[in-house]
């Protein structure tokens, strides 16, 4: 919609019992009954065969279901996220390693881990070009979580001073995370800006439509002169 000036992806993975390896977390179609609740409560469940992707941010997932035929949308009037949650798309089993899942999940900034191993989850198990931030949530009794925002080192992210380990109820998981995972990916973006060396480090949408805008308007106007008005006769 007109409002919307962010666009973010955001990869969600289960890490079942007893999982470390990239390709056993990757072939998860299903996990806990607290990770599905956790889901639910990220945003919105679309139908991606009949999502408008002219008002829906769908971040590269096929509509025609390669990808699946659900995926989880969350926006409010300025942002809008898509989760590629790695449970709701299929798995083939001419894709032994899930590339198809990896390809969504490792062009992403930021990811959201729920880790249910019962392990340390190490940052990087999931490889990607893009991925920088790790959301981890890992489930406690009496239905609470610890939460934690990591980054990895080979980035500027890694100057920031790691965060505590922050405990949190089932009611208020969801809401913190997408929180987290948003303000990372904003910060990643920026901080991109800032090693590429570019002159202003993000740029909102807004800004990029206009600048887009302003160059086809350079590039398809001539200047036109004034038209000189009519002489027009004195009778003395």
């Amino acid at each position: 919609s007109s409002g919307i000036n962010a666009e973010y992806g955001v990869g969600v993975l289960y890490v079942g019992p007893g999982q470390s390896t990239e390709v056993k977390i990757l072939r998860n179609t299903y996990g806990s009954a607290r990770y599905v609740e956790f889901v639910k409560e990220l945003g919105d469940m679309i139908w991606l065969r009949r999502c408008d992707q002219g008002t829906v941010y769908v971040g590269g997932l096929d509509t025609s279901g390669h990808d699946g035929d659900y995926a989880i949308s969350w926006r409010d009037k300025t942002t809008q996220v898509i989760f590629h949650v790695a449970t709701l798309m299929p798995q083939n089993e001419t894709d032994p390693t899930s590339t198809n899942k990896k390809r969504h999940i490792g062009n992403n900034f930021v990811t959201i881990v729920y880790n249910d191993s019962g392990l340390p989850y190490h940052q990087g198990t999931i490889k990607g070009q893009c991925n920088q931030c790790d959301v981890t949530i890992v489930p406690q009794p009496n239905d609470m979580n610890l939460v934690y925002l990591s980054s990895h080192k080979d980035t500027k992210l890694s100057d920031l001073k790691p965060h505590s380990k922050l405990l949190v109820s089932n009611s208020s998981l969801a809401c913190l995370v997408r929180h987290m995972a948003v303000n990372a990916n904003h910060l990643c973006q920026v901080s991109n800006g800032l090693t590429t060396g570019a002159m202003v480090a993000y740029n909102c949408n807004w800004l990029e439509r206009l600048k887009k805008i302003q160059s086809i308007l350079s590039r398809s106007i001539t200047p036109m002169s004034s038209p000189t008005p009519p002489r027009r006769e004195t009778m003395f």
